[in-house]
């Protein structure tokens, strides 16, 4: 597989400003809220692009809100809300987290705003039970991409060793999905490969540092490390570097950032997984509009998922 982003589904336009609050494009056309995960991941100012990208062809007014750390889960249904009240048409929502979100999205369906979840699935059980209508989802097989990846670290292990997990916020759809794919190939893989420890760092990098630097002191062997992305890769390669292993910890990430495609390049990141945000934003702004226009939309859009490797 490739690192350079070429790759992906869809260009950005050169020069694309991408914003880290909320901010509109300026049109007379249907207005649609993007509420995304923390700003501080270069993976939303993807997703953004690509959605603005999509607003500025097809002429609709977008809002871009996002919160500060991943755990923000008051803030983000406090966005929710005001886009409510400022009477947006649709919402595209990427969860915080798959059921905090549900409540205030109930607040959008009473108003008739159209809902389309993007990336990390809203709780599908606390959506029935509250009776929220999700209009469509696109987004990503996390458990496929997970499972690929962790193949390819096992095969960069050798197929032998200790390993570990750093998860995102446990209960969370997208993280509960990639841990069940690194489990998968990690029960394939038979008593060769030892599962020693599997500990959340909520997606952050700082958090993902003291978590691998205690996972290192308390299992010294150990042969390799699957962070559930790449900020917490990112994280868990400095603490390696600091314990003086890196011949010997083999890491994998996920969501192809451009850092991590940096850290493959030096030899620090076996790899990390590719799951398009751009076309996440751009086809989820499509979809939104083809609901506002009364077109019918598939109710699940998936987007794939690619390994990427130096190779």
């Amino acid at each position: 597989m490739c690192v350079a982003t070429g790759c992906m589904v869809l260009a950005v336009v050169a020069g694309l400003m991408i914003g880290c609050g909320g901010r509109e494009d300026s049109t007379n056309g249907p207005r649609i809220a993007l509420v995304m995960k923390a700003r501080t991941n270069p993976f939303f100012a993807r997703m953004e692009a690509g959605a603005r990208e999509a607003a500025e062809r097809t002429g609709a007014q977008l809002t871009v809100l996002s919160i500060e750390r991943e755990t923000d889960f008051d803030k983000q249904a406090a966005l929710i809300e005001d886009m409510v009240a400022q009477g947006v048409d649709a919402i595209l929502i990427a969860p915080a987290d798959s059921k905090a979100v549900v409540a205030p999205l109930m607040g959008a369906q009473s108003k008739g705003i159209y809902i389309v979840n993007l990336d990390n699935k809203i709780d599908a059980e606390v959506a029935g039970q509250a009776g929220l209508k999700v209009h469509c989802f696109v987004g990503p097989d996390n458990a496929a991409g997970a499972y690929k990846a962790t193949r390819h670290l096992l095969e960069r292990m050798g197929n032998q060793g200790e390993i570990a997990i750093l998860e995102g916020i446990r209960g969370v759809d997208n993280a509960e999905a990639r841990k069940r794919g690194f489990m998968q190939a990690v029960e394939e893989a038979g008593s060769a490969v030892q599962l020693v420890a599997s500990e959340s760092a909520e997606w952050e990098t700082e958090m993902a540092m003291e978590k691998a630097n205690g996972i290192l002191q308390r299992f010294p062997d150990l042969a390799g490390l699957f962070c559930a992305n790449d900020s917490m890769a990112l994280g868990a390669i400095q603490a390696i570097a600091a314990a003086g292993k890196q011949q010997q910890v083999k890491v994998a990430g996920y969501d192809n950032l451009e850092a991590a495609r940096d850290a493959m390049a030096k030899g620090a990141l076996e790899c990390t997984v590719e799951q398009n945000p751009e076309a996440m934003g751009a086809i989820g702004l499509q979809a939104a509009l083809d609901l506002i226009a009364g077109k019918p939309v598939d109710s699940v859009v998936p987007v794939e998922t690619e390994l990427i490797t130096p190779e």
